[in-house]
């Protein structure tokens, strides 16, 4: 009889561990579902805005399973997102000491450090998940951004390179090698006509044609001009015509990573643009991508009652949203006792780059817009106007071409109280050398 008992006491003893080992198991697979649905719930909490909530789901998650990872990722991007970095780097160095190579959390560290500022140790953490994962695409196009933010124009290049033998179709890989390529080139031919036409008091029709040639340096961009204005108006009757030129020169220095300026001088000998004019504007980078700047214009113009000198200050603001830009810029000239003012806003909404945009522009006001700002006959202070111009700008052959097309209407008061419309046309071709 013992020897009996002592066989089923082991059997019994078998079956109650298997018994305790498949309960354990359920446990686990229970919680484990359940620590899913509450990180997805975390995720729409933190992907709402709602990341103090979504915190405190994934608290809740690892007091009941402390190896969920995930949860402590996402509590580190949050933290990143309101910009403690100090709380999320603890958070995301608590999974690498656990799981030194969770790749998740290795992205997550190259993010976060890229948004504190600190591209150097971005640039380590991309370096640190190549270790474990060579052939991760994603690091090498992170590495690649970080690089050229950096100014790392020849390691960008090595980087590209790189990933483009480890996967020759990637189209990011492609993109980035064609930015490359045409970042490279230095001169840019540009060919620009303006036309502005309208009926009253007297049919006028003014054309303007400028070529440019520019040129990108290290310390920043050089442009020189050749303006032709061709003037075709009627009045009482006789038509009459004018050709003049204009020989100017625009230069943007940059003077810090936050600031540059830009200059500009021109010169007339006839008598349809100034006999001179001249610009300086310092513009600053400011946080959140805002930029700010201020400056002035002077155009001094040689007419038959002697000369006229013009000062027009001029300041704008502008902020960089997702793809958008928006910037409103104001106009200020003042005369004896009276400034003139003028307000122009404008937005883009840009496309697959910063090349590729359509554009909305609003203006109102008495003083010259910087077009306008180039036309002698132009009287800057008496009347007021508004306008109203759509742009759209594209790129062709391999992003070297660049056209931008602009079309306008305007109201303009030509004397108190008498407004007549004003169509305008623009066109602008780039090819880049």
């Amino acid at each position: 009889m013992v020897k009996l008992l002592l066989p089923l006491t082991l059997i019994a003893c078998f079956v109650l561990m298997c018994s305790n080992h498949i309960s354990a198991q359920k446990k686990n697979a229970i919680q484990s579902e359940s620590s899913s649905v509450k990180f997805k719930k975390a995720q729409q909490l933190a992907f709402n805005g709602n990341r103090a909530e979504a915190r405190k789901v994934c608290d809740s998650i690892l007091a009941q399973n402390p190896e969920y990872h995930d949860a402590r990722i996402l509590i580190g991007r949050t933290f990143a997102w309101d910009k403690n970095y100090t709380e999320a780097r603890k958070e995301l160095q608590l999974v690498l000491d656990k799981d030194y190579d969770n790749k998740d959390a290795i992205f997550a560290f190259i993010d976060l450090e890229k948004w504190s500022g600190d591209l150097s140790k971005a640039l380590f953490y991309c370096d640190y998940g190549q270790s474990f994962y060579p052939r991760e695409e994603g690091f090498l196009l992170r590495k690649i951004k970080l690089q050229q933010e950096k100014g790392l124009e020849a390691k960008s290049l090595q980087t590209i390179n790189e990933l483009l033998e480890m996967n020759p179709g990637n189209e990011e890989a492609i993109k980035l090698f064609k930015a490359y390529k045409s970042a490279r080139r230095k001169y840019a031919l540009t060919i620009k006509h303006d036309f502005e036409h309208f009926e009253e008091p007297y049919i006028r029709r003014w054309h303007v044609t400028s070529l440019q040639l520019s040129r990108r340096n290290s310390w920043g961009s050089l442009i020189g001009k050749v303006n032709i204005g061709d003037l075709v108006k009627s009045d009482e009757k006789l038509w009459s015509k004018g050709i003049s030129k204009q020989f100017e020169v625009d230069a943007y220095p940059r003077i810090s990573a936050t600031n540059y300026m830009y200059l500009n001088y021109g010169y007339s000998p006839d008598n349809l643009f100034p006999e001179h004019r001249a610009g300086a504007e310092l513009y600053q980078k400011l946080p959140s991508k805002f930029e700010a700047s201020a400056g002035m214009r002077f155009l001094r113009f040689d007419g038959s009652s002697g000369h006229k000198n013009v000062y027009i200050y001029t300041g704008s603001v502008g902020k960089y949203y997702r793809n958008y830009w928006f910037s409103l810029r104001g106009y200020f000239t003042p005369k004896d006792s009276e400034v003139s003012r003028s307000v122009f806003f404008i937005t883009r909404r840009y496309l697959r780059d910063a090349k590729q945009y359509v554009g909305l522009e609003l203006g109102t006001g008495t003083s010259p817009d910087e077009a306008r700002g180039n036309v002698s006959n132009f009287d800057t202070y008496k009347y007021d106007s508004w306008k109203i111009r759509l742009a759209y700008q594209n790129q062709l052959i391999d992003k070297r071409l660049t056209y931008l097309l602009r079309a306008g209407y305007e109201k303009e008061e030509y004397e108190v109280n008498e407004k007549r419309r004003v169509l305008t046309f623009s066109v602008k071709i780039s090819y880049h050398l």
